[in-house]
């Protein structure tokens, strides 16, 4: 089983430094005989890692010394767990190495004025990666990063995203592994510091391609909101967005053929309205006055059929409100900007079941249109302009989603 970090007490960890001076190692057998147990029913796990130990297996020496620094087992001696740390990570185990590395980053978060947590975190978890650990990969990249961050330098930054680039099929999208998932949303981030930092529009992009390819995803992922939240502030930066190449002429023509007529309802003089009929708008408007002109519109690939396949292939269901049988719509609008990226998305409805709003459910409607490909930007006058469109996502009975409108 992979080591986790264990939390431990900030005073017994800021004794680090004393380190293993007190070990003897010619008297090791000793030494781990005087580790004193303090949990009763641990007492058998306890004594098999010493055991474990005496006969040289590397994974029992790690686990028994994140036992003695964190103290919860046995009584707290730092300098013996550090010492078979040290000893099991200098026989290259990976699992310790890693152990060591997340003791120092935790250390350094702490206080992050002492650039030798740095130092000595960073050694261990190279030397897991270069052992092939991908878990002490994506370490040692946020490592890099927050590092860079306190010190304004961007170049650590850019080492982490590198670092994190090279993680094996990180740019696919992944239902399996949360490790994967988790070195997606480091480099969405990484990416966003990096732009908060130099300004860099490339990493501002690179920032939404990273988070699009995380929110693909089907799985539950911790903290998915958080992603969802920051993809729609990336999407709020005012700056170029687009991703996908710009289609060929004949691409655009086809599209706009395949999306014509198939507008929100006309209403009143304006504009559609952006909410429209369940499962499809109906063009034209009538009462209340002559129709004004109608605004330039902007097409999704392939057309307004297409657009609405993609959101009902893309929109997850959640589970938990799919057993209860909670149905609900969201509607979002949003931005197609002169180079055909969604920007500036917002829930303008939001779900409503039995006078709650369910978050989930407009967050989720938040997911699927950000993660859209890129669009046909509007066109007025041969020069391409922003138009504004919704979409109300439903979950539930009525299935897929909503009409599909350009605004008022």
């Amino acid at each position: 089983m992979r080591t986790r970090l264990i939390s431990v007490v900030m005073s017994v960890l800021f004794s680090i430094p004393a380190f293993a001076q007190n070990v003897n190692t010619d008297s090791i057998k000793a030494e781990i005989d005087k580790i004193e147990i303090t949990n009763p029913g641990m007492k058998q796990v306890i004594e098999n890692y010493k055991k474990g130990v005496i006969k040289g297996d590397l994974e029992s020496e790690t686990q028994l010394g994140l036992e003695c620094i964190s103290g919860k087992y046995v009584k707290a001696n730092v300098g013996m767990g550090l010492f078979l740390l040290e000893d099991a990570a200098n026989q290259n185990h990976a699992d310790a190495q890693n152990a060591l590395g997340n003791l120092y980053f935790e250390l350094w978060a702490k206080k992050p004025t002492n650039d030798n947590y740095f130092t000595q975190g960073v050694k261990w978890l190279r030397k897991a990666v270069r052992a092939g650990d991908n878990l002490s990969r994506i370490l040692l990249a946020r490592f890099y990063c927050e590092y860079g961050k306190y010190k304004k330098e961007s170049s650590y930054v850019d080492g982490g995203i590198k670092m994190l680039e090279s993680y094996p099929n990180v740019a696919e999208v992944n239902n399996k592994d949360e490790q994967t998932l988790n070195a997606q949303a480091l480099l969405g981030t990484a990416c966003l510091s990096k732009w908060r930092m130099d300004n860099d529009t490339i990493a501002l992009r690179d920032a939404k391609k990273w988070y699009k390819t995380l929110l693909k995803s089907e799985l539950e992922f911790p903290n998915f909101t958080q992603y969802i939240d920051s993809l729609k502030a990336v999407l709020s930066m005012g700056v170029p967005m687009r991703l996908d190449p710009m289609p060929t002429p004949e691409e655009i023509e086809a599209s706009k053929q395949a999306g014509a007529g198939q507008g929100g309802f006309g209403g009143f003089g304006g504009g559609g309205f952006g909410g429209g009929f369940p499962g499809g708008g109906m063009p034209g408007g009538q009462g209340g006055g002559q129709q004004g002109p109608r605004p330039a519109q902007a097409t999704f690939p392939g057309g307004n059929a297409q657009m609405q396949q993609f959101v009902r292939s893309n929109t997850n269901y959640p589970e938990n409100l799919k057993n209860q049988k909670i149905n609900g719509r969201a509607t979002v609008s949003f931005t197609i900007d002169t180079d055909g990226a969604v920007i500036n998305p917002k829930i303008t409805n939001h779900a409503i079941v039995n006078d709650v709003e369910i978050f989930i459910m407009d967050q989720e409607a938040l997911r699927t249109v950000m993660v859209m490909p890129d669009w046909i930007p509007a066109d007025q006058d041969g020069k391409p302009v922003q138009a504004q469109h919704s979409t109300t996502v439903t979950f539930g009975s009525g299935g897929g989603m909503g009409g599909f409108g350009f605004g008022f």
